[in-house]
C-alpha cells in the first residue's frame, strides 16, 4: 500500500529526475553514433593503409617488369644476337671474332634497373651463354654460374630448349648463382619461335628486392603477404611463420577489394589488388585482431565507458534530483511561511508561487539599484580624494573616471578652496560630534544654494570642506572676483542658519586637473596663516608673503615626479620639472645652501627611482654629486638631474610601447588566423589574450586607428573579394570561409561595404 502511494508522494522527485535521465539517454545515443563513426573511420584507415601499400608495390613491380620486357625486346631484336643464334661452331676460323663482337655489344642493364641481378643469352646451336661481361660454355655455365637445386644439367638444358616461353616469370626459389645461394625469380624469353627454338634470354631478379617492398605489412600471428601470377603460382611471399600460402587467382575476381574474415579465408581478413599490366594479384592476409586492433580497443573502451556512464549517471541523477528537490521544498516552505498563510501543495502551484515571489524580489532589487545610484556620491568622494592627493597619472585617467560617473568638469583654470568652520569650544563626546555632522550638512546645503549645480566639495576633516572652483573663461582676475563673490554669498547664507566662524583658504590657480593637488597644498598653507580673530576670514595663497628661506619640494610633488617617470609620461614630467625650476630658482631667492639641499632631494629621488625601475646611470649621478660639491651654478646641476629623469621616463615609455607592439602583433596575428571563424568577436580575442574587453577595445583603437568590428569586417571582405575574383566557389561557401553564419548576412555586409552585390562584383571582376 505504501509502495502504491509512492509515485504520488514523490511527484516532485520524479519530475526532477526525468530531465537527468533524458539527458543520459541523449548522451548515450550520441556516444553510440560517434562510436559507429569512429569505428568506420579507423577501419577504413587501417585497411586503406594496407591497400595503399599494395598499390605502391604493384605500381613498382609493373614499372620494373615493364623495363625488363623492354630490355628483352631490345636484346632479341639486336641483329648481332639474331645472327649469332644460327652459329653452330663458335670457335672455328673467324667465328671466334663474332663471339667476341656479340658479347662486347651487350649492355649491363642492372645499373639502370636494381631488380636485375644479371642476364644471360643462352644459345642452343653454339652451346654458349653470353652476358655483358662473360662468355661460358653451357656445362661450365650451369656448374659455376647458375644452377637450380635438385636439377641436373641435362634436365635443365632439355627443359630450357624444349618449351617455348614468352616473357615467362618463373616462381621464386632457391638457386646457386656464382657459387652462392640465392632466392631469385627467373625471367625467360625464348629465341626463335614455337617449334624452332634457338636459345633463350634468362634475366635474374633478386627476390630480396621484392620482399623488401612487402616488408611494410604486419605479418605477425600467422599473417602473410604474397604476389601471385595469373596461373596461381606464388611469385614472391612473406609470412610471419615462413610458410607459403596456396592460393587461386579466382578467389580475387575484382580489380581490388577487401574480404572479411571467414572459414573460406582461414579466419583472415584479406586485402588484395590486381595489376592490369600482367594480371598478377597482390594479397595481404592478417588476423582481424591485428588489422582492427585499434577498433577493437575502441569498442571495449566504449562499452566500458557507456556502462560506467549509465551506472554513475543513474546514481548522480538520483542524488541531483534529491538534492535539487530539497532546496526547492525549503524555498517554497520559507516563502509560504512569509506569505500571509497561503498554502499551496501541487507542484505547478509551487513553481507559480516561487515565480511570483521572484518577481517581487526583482522589483525590490530595482528599488535597491535606484538606491545605489543615489549613493553614487561615495564614488565621487573617492575620486576627489585621489585628485587632491595627486594620485592620477594622466588626464585620460581622470576623464575616464568622470565619464563613468556621468560628470563633466571642463574649465580653463581651477583652484581649490578649504572652508574651515568653527563654533567655539567643541568636545569629543557623541553629542558634539552629532552637532558637527549637522553643521556640516547644513553648510553643504548652503554651498549648493550659492554655487549651484557646479558644486564639487569633499570632506577633508570633520570641520573642513574642500571646494573645487572652476574658471570657464581663463581670466584670472575675473576668476578671483567670482570666487570672492561666491565666498561672500556663502558666508551670508550660512550666517542666517548657524552662528559659526567661517574661514576660507584659497590656493593658487591651475590650468589642468592634474595640478589641482598643488592648489590644495597651497590652500592648506594659506589656512595655516589664518589668525581666527574674526568671524569670517579669507586667505589667498597669492597674498601670502614670499618666503625665500625654504625650497619648494612637498611630498605630493615628489610622488607625482616618481609616478610620471615610472609611467613614461614625459610631457607631464617636463611640465612638473619646469614648474619646480621656476618655483625654486626664479620665484624664490634661495640661499646657496638651500639650493644645494633642494638638489640633494632631487638626486635622492632619482636614486630611488633607479632602483625601482632597475635602470642604472651611475656615472651621470656620480658626476652630478661631484658637480654639486664644487660648483655654485646649481641650476646646471638641476638641469642635469632633470635630463636623467626625462631619460628614465623615455626608457620606461619605450618599455611600455615595446609591450604594446608585442601585444598588438599577437592580437593581429590571432585575428588573421581565426577570422574565418564565425564566433570570432572582441570578447573572444580579449579572453584569448587574457585582457579585459574594455581595455581591448580602447587599446585596439589606439594602436590601429580603427574599431575592432570594422577591422574584422574589412579583413573578411578583402578575403571574400579575392575568392570571388579568383575562384568559382559558390557564394554560400565563400560566406562560410570568411566567417559568416548565413549567406544573407554576408551579402548585406558585402553590399554595405562595397556598394554592389557579391554576384555583381564577381561578374565585373571576371568579365
Amino acid at each position: 500500500m505504501r509502495f502504491a502511494k509512492w509515485p504520488g508522494q514523490q511527484h516532485l522527485f520524479v519530475r526532477l529526475m526525468i530531465p537527468y535521465i533524458s539527458f543520459m539517454i541523449v548522451a548515450l545515443c550520441l556516444g553510440g553514433l560517434f562510436y559507429k563513426m569512429t569505428y568506420d573511420v579507423v577501419k577504413d584507415e587501417v585497411t586503406g593503409s594496407n591497400m595503399q601499400l599494395l598499390e605502391q608495390v604493384k605500381e613498382t613491380m609493373d614499372i620494373r617488369f615493364s623495363e625488363i620486357n623492354t630490355i628483352a625486346l631490345q636484346l632479341l631484336n639486336d641483329p648481332m644476337v639474331q645472327s649469332f643464334a644460327r652459329v653452330s661452331n663458335p670457335f672455328s676460323n673467324t667465328t671466334t671474332y663474332k663471339v667476341l663482337e656479340t658479347q662486347k655489344n651487350l649492355y649491363s642493364y642492372n645499373t639502370s634497373n636494381n631488380f636485375v641481378l644479371d642476364y644471360y643469352l643462352i644459345f642452343k646451336n653454339s652451346n654458349l651463354a653470353l652476358s655483358s661481361n662473360s662468355i661460358y660454355e653451357l656445362p661450365s655455365f650451369y656448374k659455376y654460374v647458375l644452377s637450380s637445386s635438385g636439377t641436373d644439367y641435362d634436365t635443365w638444358r632439355g627443359d630450357l630448349f624444349s618449351t617455348y616461353r614468352n616473357r615467362e616469370v618463373m616462381a621464386s626459389g632457391s638457386a646457386q648463382y656464382q657459387g652462392k645461394p640465392y632466392d631469385m625469380l627467373t625471367y625467360v624469353q625464348s629465341l626463335g619461335y614455337p617449334g624452332y627454338i634457338q636459345g633463350a634470354l634468362v634475366i635474374l631478379v633478386d627476390n630480396r628486392k621484392l620482399k623488401s617492398l612487402l616488408s611494410g605489412v604486419d605479418v605477425s600471428d600467422g599473417g602473410w603477404v604474397s604476389i601471385i601470377d595469373n596461373e596461381g603460382r606464388v611469385v614472391s611471399s612473406l609470412s610471419g611463420d615462413g610458410t607459403v600460402p596456396n592460393l587461386e587467382p579466382s578467389a580475387y575476381p575484382a580489380a581490388s577489394g577487401i574480404i572479411e574474415a571467414s572459414g573460406r579465408t582461414n579466419d583472415m581478413m584479406v586485402t588484395y589488388t590486381k595489376s592490369s599490366y600482367n594480371n598478377w594479384s597482390y594479397v595481404v592476409a592478417q588476423p582481424p585482431h591485428v588489422v582492427l586492433g585499434k577498433v577493437i580497443s575502441i569498442k571495449k573502451i566504449t562499452y566500458f565507458v557507456a556502462l560506467a556512464f549509465l551506472m554513475v549517471g543513474m546514481v548522480l541523477a538520483y542524488l541531483f534530483a534529491t538534492r535539487s528537490g530539497k532546496p526547492l521544498v525549503q524555498i517554497f516552505s520559507t516563502l509560504t511561511d512569509r506569505s500571509s498563510g497561503l498554502s499551496l501543495r501541487r507542484p505547478k502551484d509551487m513553481y507559480g508561487f516561487i515565480q511570483n515571489s521572484l518577481s517581487a524580489l526583482i522589483d525590490n532589487n530595482a528599488a535597491l539599484q535606484g538606491e545605489i545610484t543615489r549613493q553614487a556620491p561615495l564614488l565621487w568622494e573617492s575620486f576627489y580624494e585621489r585628485l587632491l592627493k595627486g594620485e592620477f597619472l594622466s588626464l585620460d585617467e581622470i576623464n575616464t573616471l568622470l565619464k563613468h560617473q556621468h560628470i563633466e568638469i571642463d574649465g580653463a583654470a581651477y583652484a581649490i578652496g578649504i572652508l574651515h568652520f568653527r563654533g567655539g569650544d567643541r568636545g569629543i563626546n557623541a553629542d558634539a560630534l552629532r552637532k558637527l555632522d549637522i553643521e556640516r550638512v547644513l553648510i553643504k546645503e548652503a554651498l549648493r544654494l550659492t554655487l549651484g549645480d557646479g558644486l564639487y566639495v569633499h570632506d577633508v576633516a570633520e570641520d573642513k570642506i574642500a571646494i573645487l572652483f572652476i574658471d570657464p573663461a581663463g581670466d584670472s582676475i575675473v576668476f578671483r572676483q567670482k570666487i570672492e563673490q561666491a565666498i561672500a554669498e556663502t558666508a551670508a547664507e550660512i550666517g542666517e542658519r548657524l552662528a559659526l566662524g567661517l574661514y576660507f583658504a584659497i590656493g593658487g590657480f591651475r590650468t589642468s586637473l592634474l595640478d589641482v593637488s598643488g592648489s590644495y597644498e597651497e590652500a592648506r598653507q594659506s589656512l595655516s596663516s589664518i589668525t581666527y580673530e574674526e568671524i569670517v576670514q579669507t586667505a589667498w595663497f597669492y597674498d601670502l608673503p614670499s618666503e625665500n628661506s625654504l625650497f619648494y619640494f612637498p611630498g605630493e610633488v615628489e610622488n607625482r615626479l616618481s609616478n610620471y617617470t615610472k609611467a613614461g609620461e614625459s610631457e607631464e614630467l617636463r611640465r612638473l620639472l619646469d614648474s619646480l625650476f621656476r618655483e625654486n630658482f626664479q620665484e624664490r631667492h634661495l640661499p646657496l645652501a638651500m639650493q644645494q639641499l633642494f638638489c640633494y632631494e632631487m638626486i635622492s629621488c632619482l636614486v630611488k627611482l633607479q632602483e625601482q625601475l632597475m635602470l642604472q646611470y651611475p656615472e651621470k649621478v656620480g658626476s652630478l654629486l661631484q658637480q654639486l660639491s664644487i660648483t655654485e651654478n646649481l641650476r646646471e646641476v638641476y638641469r642635469g638631474a632633470a635630463e636623467i629623469f626625462l631619460s628614465m621616463s623615455a626608457e620606461a615609455d619605450q618599455r611600455k610601447k615595446s609591450r604594446n607592439v608585442k601585444l598588438i602583433d599577437s592580437i593581429l596575428a590571432y585575428i588573421q588566423e581565426q577570422f574565418g571563424e564565425a564566433n570570432l568577436s572582441l570578447d573572444a580575442v580579449a579572453d584569448h589574450m587574457n585582457i579585459s574587453k574594455g581595455y581591448m577595445s580602447q587599446f585596439f583603437k589606439e594602436q590601429t586607428g580603427t574599431n575592432f568590428s570594422d577591422y574584422l569586417e574589412n579583413l573578411r571582405m578583402n578575403e571574400a573579394k579575392a575568392l570571388l575574383a579568383n575562384t568559382g566557389l559558390p557564394i554560400r561557401d565563400i560566406a562560410e570561409q570568411v566567417g559568416y553564419h548565413s549567406t544573407n548576412t554576408f551579402c548585406r555586409a558585402f553590399k554595405r561595404g562595397n556598394g554592389l552585390s557579391a554576384t555583381a562584383f564577381r561578374d565585373s571582376a571576371t568579365g
